[in-house]
């Protein structure tokens, strides 16, 4: 997820970032890519995540109730990385396991529930954290 800023060319980092959908929804843990230049400051939403950004504002309508609501319950790119920032000591790759394990785990009970519709929100994000 290494990139640079189309802005200045210096380097940008991957941070949580809190995003305000039509000043009423707070979207908790959203990842953006921040230039490391403190003059420049460009912050643009991780590629990875956009469409699932773009779904829930458009599940939330144009005009959303209050709500604070966790992207990582969306996300599993949010999800890895909040994993990883309240474990500290784990690795990306023990974070990564983790997650695989426990939606395959999901998966297989779903499927011994013959529950599609759960099967393929899971295959779903499976996908998304093994691009």
């Amino acid at each position: 997820m290494q990139k640079k800023c189309s802005r200045c060319g210096s380097d940008m980092e991957v941070v949580l970032r809190n995003v305000v959908y039509r000043k009423r929804v707070k979207i908790l843990n959203v990842p953006v890519h921040v230039c490391v230049d403190d003059c420049c400051a460009h912050s643009q939403v991780v590629d990875v995540v956009k469409d699932d950004l773009k779904d829930l504002m458009t599940e939330l309508g144009q005009n959303p109730e209050r709500q604070a609501i966790e992207f990582e319950e969306m996300s599993e790119l949010s999800n890895l990385l909040v994993l990883i920032a309240n474990e500290g000591d784990s690795t990306v790759r023990e974070a990564l396991e983790g997650r695989v394990n426990e939606l395959l785990d999901l998966f297989l009970l779903a499927q011994s529930l013959g529950d599609e519709k759960w099967m393929l929100e899971l295959r779903h994000r499976l996908t998304k954290i093994m691009v």
